[in-house]
C-alpha cells in the first residue's frame, strides 16, 4: 500500500498543477472566524461546503476576502479588522498576496518580521512560513482521586508553496502527558492514546505517556480550482457538528490519499486511507494494515440548502490494496458485492439548512444495515444498525456579537460500525474512526462560545452521554466497535443501551487570553462524573482546574 501511494505522490511533485493550501483544523481559534461569517451570510458560498473539513486555508481566505468586499458597509470597524487579521496570517493566498502585517519588533530584521510567524518568506519562486510549537499545561484533579496531572508539548510547524504550484504542510511535536483520570482509563483499556498512534509509557508510569505527533503533506491543483490532489499523514472531519457519525477527527492520523473535485455548487471528494486494525501492543513489530475508502459528494442544491452522501468501505488483503475501490465514481456496495461482500460497508447522508437568522441547521443520517421489513415489525433486528444527528449554530445570539451557541443529539444503535472479525470494523490504532464512544449511544451536547474583544476567547462545552455497554466477558452488546457481532447477546430484541447503562457528563469551561498571535494563555474547569451499572465500568467523579499556555497549538481536548 506505501509503494502504490507513493506513486501518485511522485506524480503530484512533477505535475505542472497550482498549490493548494494547508488545511484549516475546526479546533483552531480562527477557524471560528470563518464559521461566524458562514453563519452570517445565511446562505451557501460556492467556496465553502462546511461538512468537508478540514477546510484549506486558500478556501477560507477566498470566502473572507469575498465577504468583506461584499458586506463592508455593514461591518463594523472591528469587524472587518478581525476578517484582515486573519487574511494577514493566511497572506500567500490573498488575492494579491502580501497582506500580512510587519511585526513592530523583528530580532535580526528576520525574525518574526511578520506579526504571525517566526520566519516568514514570500518570493517570486516560493513562500516559506516556519514556526515553533511550545505548550505546558498543569491540572489539578480532585474526586475520587487526587492527581497532578500535565501536558508537555514542543515541536516545529512549516507550511509553503514552489511556485505556486507543489504546496507542502508539515509538523512535529514530541509531547509528555499525564492525563485526566478518565483519560487513563481509555488508555488502558483500549491500548492507545487518543489522537495518538505509536506512544510508550512515560519512565515506566503507567498512568503518563510520551509520544510523537507527526503530520504532513503535499497537495497540489491538478485542473486549477477544480480538482485538488493531497498526499500525507493527518485526520479529517465529515459533517458539520460536534461529532460525526461518517468520519471524526478525534482519532489518531492516517496515511492517505485525497482527490477532491469542486464544479460550481458541487464538491466530490474521494478518501484513501492506510489503517491499522485492532492489535494488542507488546514488542516493536510490524503492524498489520487494513484500508478504507470513502466518497462524499457535497451539493448546493438551493442557496440555502445543502445535501451530502456518504459511502465508506473498510477492507482487508494480505499485502495489497484492492484496485476495485480506486474507481472514483462506483458504488462501494456495488464493488463489495461483485467482491463476495467480505467488507465492511457503509452509507450515509447529511444536511445543512442555511437561515436568515444568523443560524443553520444541520444532521446526519448513517446507515451500516438496515432490514424495512423488520423496522416495521418493530423486532429489534440487531442489525438494524444506524445513526442519526441533529443539531444547529446559532451566532450572535441575544444581540451580543460572537456569542455562538452549538445544541445536538447524537443517536447510534448497537453493532454500529463493528464486523465480523476483528479487522474490519470502523477503527484505526484501536480507536474509532467516527463517534469516539463507539455505538448502542445517545448524546446531548451543547457548546458556547465568546470572542470579547480581540484578546479573550472563551468556551463552555457540556455533553451528557448514555450508553450500553459490554463487561469484561467476550459477550457483545453492541457498545463496544472491537467485539465482534458474531459474539452478540441476542438476535432480536436489541434496543438502546443493551447491555448495562454507563452515563457520563462532562463540562468544559475555558477562559483563553490571545497574549500575540498564536500564542495563549488558557485558564480552566472541567467536570466529569461517569456513572455504571455493572463493576466492569467505571463509576467516579472528577474536577478539574488548570493552567496553561501554548504557541502554534490548538488546545488538547478531553472530550472522550
Amino acid at each position: 500500500m506505501r509503494v502504490r501511494l507513493l506513486l501518485p505522490a511522485m506524480i503530484l511533485c512533477m505535475m505542472q498543477g497550482y498549490a493548494q493550501s494547508a488545511f484549516l483544523h475546526r479546533h483552531d481559534e480562527s477557524f471560528h472566524i470563518v464559521e461566524r461569517y458562514s453563519l452570517l451570510a445565511g446562505r451557501n458560498a460556492n467556496e465553502l461546503h462546511t461538512a468537508v473539513n478540514s477546510m484549506s486555508q486558500k478556501d477560507a481566505v477566498s470566502f473572507l476576502e469575498k465577504y468583506l468586499a461584499q458586506h463592508s458597509a455593514e461591518l463594523s470597524a472591528k469587524e472587518q479588522q478581525e476578517i484582515r487579521d486573519f487574511l494577514a496570517m493566511n497572506s500567500e493566498w490573498t488575492e494579491h498576496g502580501h497582506a500580512t502585517l510587519p511585526s513592530k519588533h523583528p530580532f535580526l530584521k528576520t525574525l518574526y518580521a511578520t506579526r504571525n510567524d517566526l520566519l516568514h518568506i514570500e518570493e517570486k519562486d516560493y513562500d516559506l512560513m516556519v514556526n515553533p510549537i511550545i505548550a505546558y499545561q498543569q491540572t489539578l484533579e480532585s474526586g475520587s482521586q487526587t492527581q497532578n496531572e500535565f501536558l508537555n508539548t514542543k515541536g516545529i510547524e512549516v507550511r509553503g508553496n514552489i511556485k505556486k504550484r507543489l504546496g507542502f504542510y508539515t509538523r512535529f511535536t514530541d509531547n509528555q502527558e499525564r492525563g485526566p483520570l478518565h483519560h487513563q482509563h481509555y488508555v488502558s483499556q483500549h491500548q492507545a492514546v487518543p489522537g495518538v498512534t505509536y506512544f510508550k509509557d512515560l519512565h515506566n508510569d503507567k498512568t503518563a505517556q510520551d509520544y510523537i505527533l507527526a503530520t504532513g503533506y503535499i497537495d497540489a491543483d491538478i485542473i486549477r480550482q477544480k480538482v485538488n490532489l493531497s498526499f500525507g499523514n493527518d485526520r479529517f472531519q465529515l459533517g458539520d457538528g460536534y461529532r460525526s457519525l461518517f468520519l471524526d477527527d478525534v482519532g489518531s492520523n492516517y496515511l492517505f490519499l485525497r482527490l477532491n473535485t469542486r464544479l460550481g455548487k458541487f464538491n466530490y471528494q474521494n478518501l484513501f486511507m492506510e489503517l491499522v486494525p485492532q492489535y494488542t501492543r507488546g514488542a516493536d513489530q510490524l503492524l498489520p494494515r487494513k484500508y478504507a475508502a470513502i466518497h462524499h459528494l457535497s451539493m448546493h442544491v438551493t442557496p440555502r440548502l445543502n445535501i451530502g452522501l456518504f459511502e465508506s468501505i473498510v477492507f482487508a488483503r494480505k499485502d495489497h490494496f484492492d484496485f476495485s475501490y480506486l474507481n472514483p465514481i462506483i458504488l462501494y456496495r456495488s464493488a463489495e458485492q461483485t467482491n463476495g461482500s467480505p467488507d465492511n460497508a457503509m452509507m450515509g447522508m447529511n444536511v445543512k439548512i442555511s437561515t436568515p437568522w444568523k443560524m443553520m441547521i444541520y444532521g446526519q443520517l448513517l446507515l451500516d444495515e438496515f432490514s424495512y421489513n423488520q423496522m416495521k415489525k418493530k423486532t429489534g433486528w440487531w442489525a438494524n444498525k444506524y445513526g442519526v444527528q441533529f443539531g444547529l449554530k446559532r451566532t450572535d445570539l441575544f444581540g451580543i456579537k460572537h456569542l455562538l451557541i452549538q445544541p445536538e443529539f447524537d443517536l447510534i444503535r448497537p453493532f454500529t460500525y463493528s464486523y465480523h472479525d476483528s479487522v474490519s470494523e470502523f477503527s484505526h490504532y484501536n480507536q474509532s474512526l467516527a463517534h469516539p464512544y463507539g455505538a448502542n449511544l445517545i448524546e446531548m451536547s451543547i457548546l458556547l462560545q465568546y470572542r470579547m474583544g480581540k484578546k479573550w476567547h472563551v468556551s463552555w462545552k457540556s455533553f451528557y452521554n448514555k450508553q450500553g455497554r459490554d463487561t469484561a466477558s467476550t459477550v457483545s452488546f453492541g457498545g463496544n466497535l472491537f467485539n465482534a457481532y458474531t459474539n452478540r447477546n441476542n438476535e432480536y430484541g436489541i434496543r438502546l443501551f443493551n447491555g448495562y447503562a454507563s452515563t457520563v457528563y462532562y463540562s468544559n469551561l475555558n477562559l483563553a487570553f490571545e497574549y500575540r498571535p498564536s500564542l495563549f494563555v488558557d485558564f480552566g474547569l472541567r467536570y466529569r462524573k461517569e456513572s455504571s451499572v455493572h463493576p466492569a465500568n467505571p463509576s467516579f467523579s472528577s474536577r478539574m482546574v488548570y493552567l496553561g499556555f501554548r504557541l502554534h497549538m490548538a488546545r488538547r481536548e478531553y472530550d472522550y
